[in-house]
């Protein structure tokens, strides 16, 4: 008897095929669409980026990466001497300068009682053998207090009243600022801006530019010489006067000689005409004698004599031949030349 033949492995192998074919399918979905960004967080995509990047920079060619790597250095660097080149400059341009400052304080008492305070500074700076820089003020006030007295009673029996009267007697401020340039040799150009007041002189208030050149006659450790000319720029303002304004000529002298022991003398002269009238001129004429006290300490006498030809008028009021105030005032003309004489205790930093 023939037996019948089953379908058990006919059906076992067409599961087979089934699931085989299936496998098959899902597997060519995996490989030709994967499962990107789609299925996983925000971060492991970033990561994923990151090391694409990181892989593509290490796929570079080898000399690519020096190329980049030195140019970096290269930035880094420039950035570096840039910030050093910019501090260097502040420091050169901070230390280098030379501070002198004078003081002096004079005070007399008795019948009459005067005090008198004066205070100068000098900053110098020479970066190098061509250039310098110079900046000066100058400051003087003087109080001079006077004792009226009267007796008040009859001969025999009367009380003493005193009257103190203080009053400013002289005040003169001065502010400087000037550049010298040497071109070649001794040739010199300078640019220079001038403030002073002189309140007893009339002088309210006088700003002056400075532009011109002149010649180095002496430069040396003993001896230090230079002459110089230009045009001006003045605006005036004197007392009783409204402000005026005019082109003029200076001419400058300075002469700094150093003497035994270590003393120097030093003398500067400004002259200043208007060229709108020759006759409205002034000068300014410093000379001192500086002897040392210690290293930093010096002790210097100087003669200052300011003149003005054409000082302007004073107001003084008007009294009759009695001795009666009349109640008017007439125009009198200021002495031409004040006069300082100042003893100072220097000290250089």
């Amino acid at each position: 008897m023939k037996k019948q033949p089953t379908c058990h492995h006919s059906g076992r192998t067409g599961d087979q095929k089934a699931l085989l074919t299936i496998c098959l399918v899902f597997l060519s979905l995996i490989l030709f669409f994967p499962v990107k960004s789609h299925s996983w967080p925000l971060a492991a995509t970033a990561a994923e980026e990151e090391n694409g990047k990181q892989q593509a920079v290490n796929d570079q060619p080898d000399f690519l990466q020096e190329t980049k790597s030195q140019t970096k250095e290269k930035t880094d660097e420039s950035q570096e001497t840039a910030e050093t080149d910019k501090n260097k400059t502040i420091k050169d341009w901070l230390e280098p300068w030379k501070k002198t400052l004078e003081l002096s304080y004079v005070v007399t008492g008795g019948n009459t009682v005067t005090s008198s305070f004066s205070l100068g500074n000098t900053l110098l700076k020479t970066p190098n053998e061509r250039d310098s820089y110079l900046l000066k003020t100058f400051f003087l006030r003087t109080h001079s207090t006077t004792v009226d007295c009267k007796a008040v009673g009859s001969e025999d029996s009367f009380s003493l009243i005193e009257e103190k009267k203080r009053k400013l007697t002289a005040e003169n401020y001065l502010i400087q600022a000037q550049y010298d340039h040497r071109p070649s040799g001794r040739l010199l150009a300078n640019l220079g801006f001038s403030w002073d007041r002189n309140k007893f002189a009339g002088v309210e208030g006088r700003a002056l530019w400075t532009a011109g050149g002149g010649i180095v006659l002496a430069d040396s450790d003993t001896a230090k010489v230079k002459s110089s000319a230009g045009l001006t720029l003045t605006l005036r303002k004197y007392s009783g006067q409204k402000m005026s304004s005019f082109i003029g000529f200076q001419y400058a002298f300075f002469w700094k000689q150093k003497l035994l022991d270590n003393a120097s003398f030093e003398t500067g002269f400004v002259f200043d005409d208007n060229l709108k009238r020759l006759s409205d001129w002034h000068y300014d004429w410093t000379t001192s004698l500086m002897a040392p006290l210690t290293k930093s300490l010096a002790l210097k006498a100087s003669v200052r004599v300011m003149r003005n030809n054409r000082p302007p008028e004073a107001e003084v009021p008007l009294y009759s031949p009695d001795n009666i105030d009349t109640g008017l005032t007439v125009l009198i003309p200021r002495r031409k030349a004040d006069t300082f004489f100042t003893t100072t205790i220097v000290i250089n930093f």
